[in-house]
């Protein structure tokens, strides 16, 4: 829906000039030796992170462990933990690696949704208004990747 986009163009905005956004599920191959900082980051869904960025680490493994890495996942759920979170998300020698690891919070974008999909979701997240991401937790991010 939008809120991993969102984290991503505020890292964009705040690292500066230089930083390309690349949407892991509309690609298969990728170039990563014209990069020396890769940041993945994806949202999760009940409980997991989407296949495209699960599958984008296991197979760019070894070429990500030669570079500056960054991982950040969205969620919705305010009772989540966070670390634990990032383990089911990220392959264990990634986050040991990674300079950053965060976790930004979560958005509801009713505007993107379906009609049946925003009453499910309502009902079931019991909330009217569409939830901040944790603008103070991006900024953290950047400067462990500066």
């Amino acid at each position: 829906m939008g809120c991993t986009e969102k984290c991503a163009r505020r890292l964009k905005e705040d690292i500066g000039n230089g930083v390309d956004l690349l949407r892991i599920s509309r690609r298969r191959n990728y170039h990563l030796d014209a990069y020396d900082t890769i940041i993945i980051g994806g949202s999760i869904h009940d409980g997991l992170i989407q296949q495209s960025v699960r599958r984008f680490c296991q197979n760019y493994l070894p070429e990500l462990l030669k570079k500056k890495v960054g991982i950040f996942i969205c969620c919705m759920d305010p009772g989540v933990n966070e670390q634990e979170m990032i383990k089911k998300a990220f392959p264990e020698p990634l986050i040991a690696h990674a300079l950053a690891n965060g976790y930004f919070g979560g958005e509801l974008n009713f505007k993107k949704m379906n009609l049946l999909t925003q009453i499910m979701t309502r009902k079931a997240a019991r909330i009217e208004e569409e939830i901040e991401l944790n603008s103070s937790k991006i900024r953290s991010f950047v400067e462990k990747i500066r």
